[in-house]
Protein backbone atom coordinates (compact mmCIF):
# COMPACT_ATOMS: atom_id res chain seq x y z
CA UNK A 1 0.00 0.00 0.00
CA UNK A 2 1.39 3.44 -0.91
CA UNK A 3 2.50 5.59 2.01
CA UNK A 4 0.94 8.93 2.92
CA UNK A 5 3.96 10.69 1.44
CA UNK A 6 3.69 8.73 -1.82
CA UNK A 7 0.00 9.50 -2.11
CA UNK A 8 0.58 13.22 -1.58
CA UNK A 9 3.40 13.35 -4.14
CA UNK A 10 1.37 11.34 -6.65
CA UNK A 11 -1.54 13.76 -6.21
CA UNK A 12 0.78 16.75 -6.62
CA UNK A 13 2.20 15.35 -9.86
CA UNK A 14 -1.27 14.74 -11.28
CA UNK A 15 -2.25 18.28 -10.28
CA UNK A 16 0.62 19.63 -12.40
CA UNK A 17 3.71 19.88 -10.19
CA UNK A 18 6.89 19.13 -12.16
CA UNK A 19 9.02 18.64 -9.02
CA UNK A 20 7.69 17.72 -5.58
CA UNK A 21 9.30 16.78 -2.28
CA UNK A 22 8.29 16.49 1.35
CA UNK A 23 10.04 17.32 4.62
CA UNK A 24 8.96 16.30 8.09
CA UNK A 25 9.53 17.65 11.62
CA UNK A 26 13.16 16.44 11.60
CA UNK A 27 14.02 18.95 8.86
CA UNK A 28 12.62 22.21 10.28
CA UNK A 29 15.61 23.46 12.29
CA UNK A 30 17.00 26.66 10.82
CA UNK A 31 16.26 30.37 10.35
CA UNK A 32 12.90 31.74 11.46
CA UNK A 33 11.63 31.57 7.87
CA UNK A 34 11.88 27.77 7.99
CA UNK A 35 9.24 27.55 10.72
CA UNK A 36 5.95 26.16 9.28
CA UNK A 37 4.26 26.98 12.57
CA UNK A 38 4.37 30.66 11.66
CA UNK A 39 2.00 29.91 8.77
CA UNK A 40 -0.31 27.54 10.65
CA UNK A 41 -0.30 26.68 14.32
CA UNK A 42 0.66 23.06 14.81
CA UNK A 43 2.24 22.67 11.35
CA UNK A 44 5.10 20.18 11.43
CA UNK A 45 5.82 19.24 7.81
CA UNK A 46 5.85 20.71 4.33
CA UNK A 47 5.21 19.76 0.72
CA UNK A 48 7.43 21.69 -1.71
CA UNK A 49 6.74 21.97 -5.45
CA UNK A 50 8.46 23.58 -8.43
CA UNK A 51 7.39 24.59 -11.93
CA UNK A 52 9.93 25.48 -14.65
CA UNK A 53 9.74 28.81 -16.45
CA UNK A 54 9.41 28.86 -20.24
CA UNK A 55 12.82 28.80 -21.91
CA UNK A 56 11.70 30.48 -25.15
CA UNK A 57 10.26 33.38 -23.15
CA UNK A 58 13.63 33.73 -21.40
CA UNK A 59 15.43 33.79 -24.74
CA UNK A 60 13.27 36.72 -25.89
CA UNK A 61 13.78 38.49 -22.55
CA UNK A 62 17.57 38.11 -22.55
CA UNK A 63 17.85 38.75 -26.30
CA UNK A 64 16.13 42.16 -25.90
CA UNK A 65 13.41 41.02 -28.30
CA UNK A 66 10.44 41.39 -25.95
CA UNK A 67 9.83 41.27 -22.18
CA UNK A 68 6.17 40.32 -22.61
CA UNK A 69 6.43 36.51 -22.97
CA UNK A 70 8.36 36.20 -19.71
CA UNK A 71 6.05 38.60 -17.88
CA UNK A 72 3.10 36.49 -19.03
CA UNK A 73 4.86 33.23 -18.15
CA UNK A 74 5.63 34.51 -14.63
CA UNK A 75 1.95 35.32 -14.10
CA UNK A 76 0.84 31.93 -15.40
CA UNK A 77 3.35 29.93 -13.35
CA UNK A 78 2.77 31.84 -10.09
CA UNK A 79 -0.97 31.36 -10.41
CA UNK A 80 -0.57 27.71 -11.43
CA UNK A 81 1.76 26.94 -8.53
CA UNK A 82 -0.69 28.60 -6.13
CA UNK A 83 -3.61 26.62 -7.58
CA UNK A 84 -1.71 23.31 -7.45
CA UNK A 85 -0.78 23.87 -3.81
CA UNK A 86 -4.38 24.82 -3.01
CA UNK A 87 -5.45 21.47 -4.47
CA UNK A 88 -2.72 19.66 -2.52
CA UNK A 89 -3.83 21.34 0.72
CA UNK A 90 -7.41 20.29 -0.04
CA UNK A 91 -6.31 16.70 -0.63
CA UNK A 92 -4.35 16.58 2.64
CA UNK A 93 -7.38 18.04 4.47
CA UNK A 94 -9.59 15.33 2.95
CA UNK A 95 -7.36 12.76 4.66
CA UNK A 96 -8.14 14.24 8.08
CA UNK A 97 -5.14 16.55 8.53
CA UNK A 98 -4.85 20.31 8.51
CA UNK A 99 -2.99 22.05 5.69
CA UNK A 100 -2.41 25.58 4.44
CA UNK A 101 -0.85 27.13 1.35
CA UNK A 102 2.01 29.62 1.45
CA UNK A 103 1.50 31.86 -1.63
CA UNK A 104 4.37 31.75 -4.14
CA UNK A 105 5.70 35.22 -3.25
CA UNK A 106 5.16 38.56 -1.51
CA UNK A 107 4.11 37.25 1.88
CA UNK A 108 6.48 38.83 4.37
CA UNK A 109 6.81 39.22 8.12
CA UNK A 110 6.35 42.72 9.43
CA UNK A 111 9.56 44.61 9.96
CA UNK A 112 10.80 47.91 11.37
CA UNK A 113 12.38 48.33 7.93
CA UNK A 114 9.66 47.40 5.42
CA UNK A 115 12.22 47.28 2.61
CA UNK A 116 14.27 44.65 4.45
CA UNK A 117 11.63 42.04 5.15
CA UNK A 118 11.83 38.28 5.67
CA UNK A 119 9.47 35.71 4.13
CA UNK A 120 6.70 34.30 6.28
CA UNK A 121 8.08 30.98 5.02
CA UNK A 122 11.04 30.67 2.65
CA UNK A 123 10.25 28.51 -0.38
CA UNK A 124 13.98 28.21 -1.07
CA UNK A 125 14.64 26.84 2.40
CA UNK A 126 11.65 24.56 1.98
CA UNK A 127 12.88 23.28 -1.38
CA UNK A 128 16.30 22.49 0.11
CA UNK A 129 14.97 20.52 3.10
CA UNK A 130 12.44 18.70 0.86
CA UNK A 131 15.20 17.52 -1.47
CA UNK A 132 14.41 19.52 -4.61
CA UNK A 133 17.93 20.94 -4.84
CA UNK A 134 20.52 22.96 -2.96
CA UNK A 135 21.68 26.56 -2.78
CA UNK A 136 23.72 28.06 -5.59
CA UNK A 137 26.06 31.03 -5.59
CA UNK A 138 23.14 33.45 -6.02
CA UNK A 139 21.29 31.97 -3.03
CA UNK A 140 18.61 30.61 -5.35
CA UNK A 141 17.55 26.99 -5.14
CA UNK A 142 19.22 25.12 -8.01
CA UNK A 143 17.67 21.87 -9.27
CA UNK A 144 19.25 19.18 -11.44
CA UNK A 145 16.34 19.30 -13.87
CA UNK A 146 15.87 23.04 -14.49
CA UNK A 147 18.65 24.92 -12.72
CA UNK A 148 17.34 27.89 -10.72
CA UNK A 149 14.80 28.98 -13.32
CA UNK A 150 11.70 27.82 -11.45
CA UNK A 151 8.69 29.01 -9.48
CA UNK A 152 8.45 27.46 -6.01
CA UNK A 153 5.50 27.02 -3.69
CA UNK A 154 4.81 25.28 -0.39
CA UNK A 155 2.04 23.64 1.60
CA UNK A 156 2.42 23.31 5.39
CA UNK A 157 0.58 20.60 7.30
CA UNK A 158 0.22 19.12 10.78
CA UNK A 159 0.73 15.64 9.32
CA UNK A 160 4.03 14.07 10.40
CA UNK A 161 5.57 13.28 7.05
CA UNK A 162 8.67 11.21 6.40
CA UNK A 163 11.30 13.39 4.78
CA UNK A 164 12.66 12.81 1.27
CA UNK A 165 16.42 12.45 0.77
CA UNK A 166 18.31 15.74 0.42
CA UNK A 167 21.36 16.80 -1.55
CA UNK A 168 24.65 17.45 0.29
CA UNK A 169 24.80 21.12 1.39
CA UNK A 170 27.56 22.02 -1.10
CA UNK A 171 26.35 19.85 -3.99
CA UNK A 172 25.55 22.72 -6.36
CA UNK A 173 28.24 25.09 -5.09
CA UNK A 174 31.00 22.53 -5.65
CA UNK A 175 29.69 20.77 -8.76
CA UNK A 176 28.33 23.75 -10.71
CA UNK A 177 28.98 27.18 -9.27
CA UNK A 178 32.75 26.95 -8.84
CA UNK A 179 33.26 26.71 -12.59
CA UNK A 180 30.38 28.97 -13.67
CA UNK A 181 29.64 32.10 -11.61
CA UNK A 182 27.62 33.61 -14.47
CA UNK A 183 24.78 34.54 -12.13
CA UNK A 184 27.06 37.10 -10.49
CA UNK A 185 28.03 38.55 -13.86
CA UNK A 186 24.32 38.75 -14.79
CA UNK A 187 23.50 41.05 -11.86
CA UNK A 188 23.64 44.72 -12.83
CA UNK A 189 24.59 45.75 -9.28
CA UNK A 190 26.61 42.76 -8.04
CA UNK A 191 24.40 42.00 -5.05
CA UNK A 192 26.46 38.91 -4.15
CA UNK A 193 30.12 38.04 -4.60
CA UNK A 194 31.70 35.30 -6.68
CA UNK A 195 34.90 35.28 -4.60
CA UNK A 196 33.52 34.93 -1.07
CA UNK A 197 30.92 32.80 0.70
CA UNK A 198 28.54 33.07 3.62
CA UNK A 199 26.73 30.27 5.42
CA UNK A 200 23.23 29.36 6.57
CA UNK A 201 22.74 26.81 9.34
CA UNK A 202 19.96 24.36 8.45
CA UNK A 203 19.41 21.13 10.36
CA UNK A 204 22.87 21.28 11.87
CA UNK A 205 24.67 21.68 8.52
CA UNK A 206 26.27 24.77 7.02
CA UNK A 207 24.93 25.66 3.56
CA UNK A 208 27.05 28.02 1.45
CA UNK A 209 26.03 30.78 -0.95
CA UNK A 210 27.78 33.84 -2.37
CA UNK A 211 28.33 36.55 0.23
CA UNK A 212 25.66 39.22 -0.12
CA UNK A 213 26.98 42.76 -0.21
CA UNK A 214 23.76 44.71 0.13
CA UNK A 215 20.16 43.61 -0.45
CA UNK A 216 19.33 47.04 -1.89
CA UNK A 217 21.65 46.12 -4.77
CA UNK A 218 18.86 43.68 -5.63
CA UNK A 219 15.95 46.01 -4.87
CA UNK A 220 17.09 48.79 -7.22
CA UNK A 221 17.34 46.79 -10.48
CA UNK A 222 14.38 44.57 -9.63
CA UNK A 223 12.19 47.67 -9.28
CA UNK A 224 13.48 48.80 -12.70
CA UNK A 225 15.46 51.70 -11.22
CA UNK A 226 18.95 50.81 -12.45
CA UNK A 227 19.15 48.82 -15.67
CA UNK A 228 22.77 49.45 -16.71
CA UNK A 229 25.35 46.71 -16.17
CA UNK A 230 28.48 47.36 -14.14
CA UNK A 231 30.67 47.28 -17.25
CA UNK A 232 28.15 49.46 -19.17
CA UNK A 233 27.96 46.89 -21.99
CA UNK A 234 24.28 45.91 -21.66
CA UNK A 235 21.03 46.63 -19.84
CA UNK A 236 18.06 44.74 -18.51
CA UNK A 237 14.49 45.89 -19.25
CA UNK A 238 14.36 48.59 -16.55
CA UNK A 239 13.52 52.12 -17.73
CA UNK A 240 15.94 53.97 -15.45
CA UNK A 241 19.64 54.45 -14.87
CA UNK A 242 20.84 55.93 -11.58
CA UNK A 243 23.30 58.61 -12.62
CA UNK A 244 25.47 58.36 -9.51
CA UNK A 245 26.05 54.64 -10.15
CA UNK A 246 26.77 54.70 -13.88
CA UNK A 247 30.52 55.24 -13.62
CA UNK A 248 31.26 53.96 -10.14
CA UNK A 249 29.75 51.13 -8.11
CA UNK A 250 28.49 52.47 -4.75
CA UNK A 251 30.16 51.30 -1.57
CA UNK A 252 27.87 48.49 -0.28
CA UNK A 253 28.60 49.44 3.34
CA UNK A 254 26.99 52.87 2.86
CA UNK A 255 23.49 51.50 3.28
CA UNK A 256 21.74 54.75 4.15
CA UNK A 257 23.21 56.52 1.11
CA UNK A 258 22.27 53.68 -1.26
CA UNK A 259 18.75 53.47 0.14
CA UNK A 260 18.21 57.22 -0.15
CA UNK A 261 19.52 57.30 -3.73
CA UNK A 262 17.22 54.68 -5.19
CA UNK A 263 14.26 55.85 -3.11
CA UNK A 264 14.74 59.29 -4.62
CA UNK A 265 14.79 57.86 -8.15
CA UNK A 266 11.81 55.63 -7.43
CA UNK A 267 9.88 58.59 -6.06
CA UNK A 268 10.19 60.38 -9.40
CA UNK A 269 8.71 57.61 -11.55
CA UNK A 270 5.10 58.32 -10.61
CA UNK A 271 4.06 54.64 -10.86
CA UNK A 272 6.41 52.61 -8.65
CA UNK A 273 3.74 51.71 -6.09
CA UNK A 274 1.21 50.60 -8.70
CA UNK A 275 3.81 48.43 -10.43
CA UNK A 276 4.81 46.71 -7.21
CA UNK A 277 1.19 46.30 -6.15
CA UNK A 278 0.32 44.41 -9.34
CA UNK A 279 3.40 42.18 -9.01
CA UNK A 280 2.58 41.26 -5.43
CA UNK A 281 -1.06 40.49 -6.22
CA UNK A 282 -0.12 38.15 -9.08
CA UNK A 283 2.25 36.22 -6.81
CA UNK A 284 0.26 36.42 -3.57
CA UNK A 285 -3.44 36.17 -4.49
CA UNK A 286 -5.13 33.30 -6.32
CA UNK A 287 -7.46 34.60 -9.03
CA UNK A 288 -10.19 32.64 -10.85
CA UNK A 289 -8.51 30.54 -13.55
CA UNK A 290 -10.42 32.23 -16.37
CA UNK A 291 -9.09 35.67 -15.35
CA UNK A 292 -5.36 34.89 -15.33
CA UNK A 293 -4.03 31.35 -15.82
CA UNK A 294 -6.46 30.28 -18.57
CA UNK A 295 -6.83 33.78 -20.03
CA UNK A 296 -3.14 34.18 -20.81
CA UNK A 297 -1.78 32.37 -23.90
CA UNK A 298 1.35 30.24 -23.64
CA UNK A 299 4.42 31.19 -25.67
CA UNK A 300 3.42 29.27 -28.79
CA UNK A 301 0.09 31.10 -29.03
CA UNK A 302 1.27 34.66 -28.35
CA UNK A 303 0.81 37.33 -31.04
CA UNK A 304 4.01 38.07 -32.92
CA UNK A 305 3.51 41.84 -32.86
CA UNK A 306 4.52 43.75 -29.74
CA UNK A 307 1.38 45.89 -29.59
CA UNK A 308 -0.81 42.79 -29.55
CA UNK A 309 1.27 41.44 -26.68
CA UNK A 310 1.01 44.70 -24.76
CA UNK A 311 -2.76 44.63 -25.08
CA UNK A 312 -2.84 41.16 -23.52
CA UNK A 313 -0.91 42.49 -20.52
CA UNK A 314 -3.26 45.45 -20.13
CA UNK A 315 -6.31 43.17 -20.36
CA UNK A 316 -4.77 40.95 -17.67
CA UNK A 317 -4.41 43.91 -15.32
CA UNK A 318 -7.98 44.95 -16.03
CA UNK A 319 -9.10 41.42 -15.11
CA UNK A 320 -7.24 41.87 -11.82
CA UNK A 321 -8.83 45.26 -11.18
CA UNK A 322 -5.84 47.48 -12.04
CA UNK A 323 -5.45 50.34 -14.50
CA UNK A 324 -2.85 53.01 -15.13
CA UNK A 325 -0.03 50.92 -16.63
CA UNK A 326 -0.65 51.84 -20.26
CA UNK A 327 2.75 53.53 -20.61
CA UNK A 328 4.77 50.48 -19.59
CA UNK A 329 2.85 47.29 -18.75
CA UNK A 330 5.96 45.12 -18.40
CA UNK A 331 6.62 44.85 -14.69
CA UNK A 332 9.39 42.25 -14.46
CA UNK A 333 12.65 43.82 -15.54
CA UNK A 334 15.34 41.77 -13.82
CA UNK A 335 15.64 38.37 -12.01
CA UNK A 336 18.66 37.59 -14.19
CA UNK A 337 20.52 35.67 -11.46
CA UNK A 338 17.65 33.16 -11.39
CA UNK A 339 16.78 33.08 -15.11
CA UNK A 340 20.34 32.70 -16.37
CA UNK A 341 20.84 29.45 -14.43
CA UNK A 342 19.87 26.60 -16.76
CA UNK A 343 20.06 22.84 -16.36
CA UNK A 344 23.77 22.72 -17.25
CA UNK A 345 26.66 25.07 -17.97
CA UNK A 346 26.18 25.11 -21.74
CA UNK A 347 22.57 26.25 -21.38
CA UNK A 348 23.56 28.83 -18.76
CA UNK A 349 26.35 30.19 -20.98
CA UNK A 350 23.91 30.40 -23.91
CA UNK A 351 21.52 32.54 -21.84
CA UNK A 352 24.36 34.68 -20.48
CA UNK A 353 25.68 35.38 -23.97
CA UNK A 354 22.18 36.43 -25.06
CA UNK A 355 21.85 38.81 -22.11
CA UNK A 356 25.26 40.44 -22.41
CA UNK A 357 25.57 40.36 -26.20
CA UNK A 358 22.23 41.89 -27.12
CA UNK A 359 23.05 45.47 -26.19
CA UNK A 360 20.68 47.98 -24.64
CA UNK A 361 17.01 48.87 -24.40
CA UNK A 362 15.97 52.41 -23.47
CA UNK A 363 12.59 54.18 -23.47
CA UNK A 364 11.37 56.30 -26.37
CA UNK A 365 9.11 59.40 -25.98
CA UNK A 366 6.07 57.10 -25.59
CA UNK A 367 7.85 55.03 -22.91
CA UNK A 368 8.22 52.06 -25.25
CA UNK A 369 11.61 50.39 -25.27
CA UNK A 370 14.04 50.93 -28.17
CA UNK A 371 16.88 48.50 -28.86
CA UNK A 372 20.34 49.90 -29.65
CA UNK A 373 23.75 48.29 -29.94
CA UNK A 374 26.15 50.78 -28.32
CA UNK A 375 26.45 52.58 -25.02
CA UNK A 376 26.83 55.89 -26.81
CA UNK A 377 23.52 55.41 -28.64
CA UNK A 378 21.75 54.37 -25.45
CA UNK A 379 23.13 57.32 -23.48
CA UNK A 380 22.16 59.76 -26.21
CA UNK A 381 18.59 58.45 -26.23
CA UNK A 382 18.43 58.60 -22.44
CA UNK A 383 19.43 62.24 -22.60
CA UNK A 384 17.11 63.02 -25.51
CA UNK A 385 14.00 61.31 -24.15
CA UNK A 386 14.07 62.10 -20.46
CA UNK A 387 10.99 60.86 -18.67
CA UNK A 388 8.70 63.70 -17.63
CA UNK A 389 6.31 62.93 -14.80
CA UNK A 390 3.88 65.50 -13.45
CA UNK A 391 4.53 66.41 -9.79
CA UNK A 392 0.94 65.46 -8.97
CA UNK A 393 1.70 61.89 -10.11
CA UNK A 394 4.78 61.80 -7.89
CA UNK A 395 2.81 63.01 -4.87
CA UNK A 396 0.05 60.49 -5.50
CA UNK A 397 2.59 57.69 -5.89
CA UNK A 398 4.43 58.71 -2.69
CA UNK A 399 1.18 58.72 -0.72
CA UNK A 400 0.23 55.29 -2.08
CA UNK A 401 3.70 53.95 -1.29
CA UNK A 402 3.60 55.10 2.31
CA UNK A 403 0.15 53.63 2.78
CA UNK A 404 1.06 50.28 1.21
CA UNK A 405 4.42 49.69 2.88
CA UNK A 406 3.48 50.85 6.34
CA UNK A 407 0.04 49.22 6.27
CA UNK A 408 1.17 45.80 5.07
CA UNK A 409 4.84 45.47 6.00
CA UNK A 410 5.82 47.86 8.80
CA UNK A 411 5.76 46.54 12.36
CA UNK A 412 7.52 44.32 14.84
CA UNK A 413 6.96 40.61 15.50
CA UNK A 414 8.68 39.81 18.79
CA UNK A 415 8.39 36.01 18.55
CA UNK A 416 9.96 35.91 15.11
CA UNK A 417 12.69 38.34 16.10
CA UNK A 418 13.44 36.31 19.23
CA UNK A 419 13.77 33.15 17.14
CA UNK A 420 16.05 35.04 14.76
CA UNK A 421 18.28 36.14 17.65
CA UNK A 422 18.55 32.53 18.83
CA UNK A 423 19.38 31.45 15.29
CA UNK A 424 22.06 34.16 15.04
CA UNK A 425 23.80 32.70 18.07
CA UNK A 426 23.61 29.16 16.65
CA UNK A 427 24.95 30.02 13.20
CA UNK A 428 27.77 32.16 14.63
CA UNK A 429 28.84 29.32 16.89
CA UNK A 430 28.60 26.78 14.07
CA UNK A 431 30.72 28.94 11.76
CA UNK A 432 33.31 29.57 14.45
CA UNK A 433 33.52 25.84 15.19
CA UNK A 434 34.03 25.11 11.49
CA UNK A 435 36.82 27.69 11.20
CA UNK A 436 34.52 30.10 9.35
CA UNK A 437 34.20 32.82 11.96
CA UNK A 438 32.45 35.89 10.61
CA UNK A 439 31.13 34.02 7.55
CA UNK A 440 27.58 33.55 8.81
CA UNK A 441 24.75 34.79 6.57
CA UNK A 442 22.95 37.44 8.59
CA UNK A 443 20.60 40.14 7.38
CA UNK A 444 21.08 43.61 8.91
CA UNK A 445 19.18 44.01 12.18
CA UNK A 446 15.71 45.31 11.43
CA UNK A 447 15.68 47.80 14.29
CA UNK A 448 18.49 50.01 12.93
CA UNK A 449 16.98 53.54 13.15
CA UNK A 450 19.50 55.21 10.80
CA UNK A 451 18.84 52.66 8.07
CA UNK A 452 15.09 53.12 8.46
CA UNK A 453 15.41 56.91 8.30
CA UNK A 454 17.04 56.61 4.87
CA UNK A 455 13.58 55.93 3.45
CA UNK A 456 12.35 59.32 4.64
CA UNK A 457 15.27 61.72 4.80
CA UNK A 458 17.18 63.03 1.75
CA UNK A 459 20.80 61.94 1.35
CA UNK A 460 23.42 64.10 2.96
CA UNK A 461 25.24 66.34 0.54
CA UNK A 462 28.95 65.69 0.37
CA UNK A 463 31.18 68.64 1.09
CA UNK A 464 33.51 69.50 -1.74
CA UNK A 465 37.14 69.10 -0.76
CA UNK A 466 39.67 71.73 -1.74
CA UNK A 467 41.70 70.56 -4.71
CA UNK A 468 45.15 69.28 -3.92
CA UNK A 469 47.87 69.98 -6.41
CA UNK A 470 50.74 67.61 -6.88
CA UNK A 471 54.27 68.76 -7.30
Amino acid sequence: MPSLEENIKDFAKKAGAELVGVAGPDRMDGPASLDPGFIMRGAKSIVSIALPLDVNAIYEFFGKISPVPHNIDQAIKNQRAHRICTEIAGYISSLGYKAKVVPPNNTYRRSMDPFMVRPTFSHRFGGVVAGLGSFGLSGNLVTKEYGACIVLDTVVTNAKLKSDPVQPPRFVMDNRCKTCKLCDKSCTMGMFRDDDEEYLLINGELHARGKRDNLDFCNAPCFGLHALSRDKKWTNWGQHWIKEWMDEQPDPSKREEIRSTYMRVGGRTGDSTLRFDVIRHVARDLYPREEVEDFLPDYQHLPRDEEGRRQIMLKLYANMGFKGLERDPNLITCSQCMMVCGWDFDETKKRYDMLTGSGYVVPDPDWKMIHVDTYEEALALKEKYKRRVHPAEMIKDAQASGKLWFKDYFGYEPIGEFKDLIYRIKVKNACAKAGLKGKEALAPLLINPSYLSAMILPPKKKRKKNPVTSS
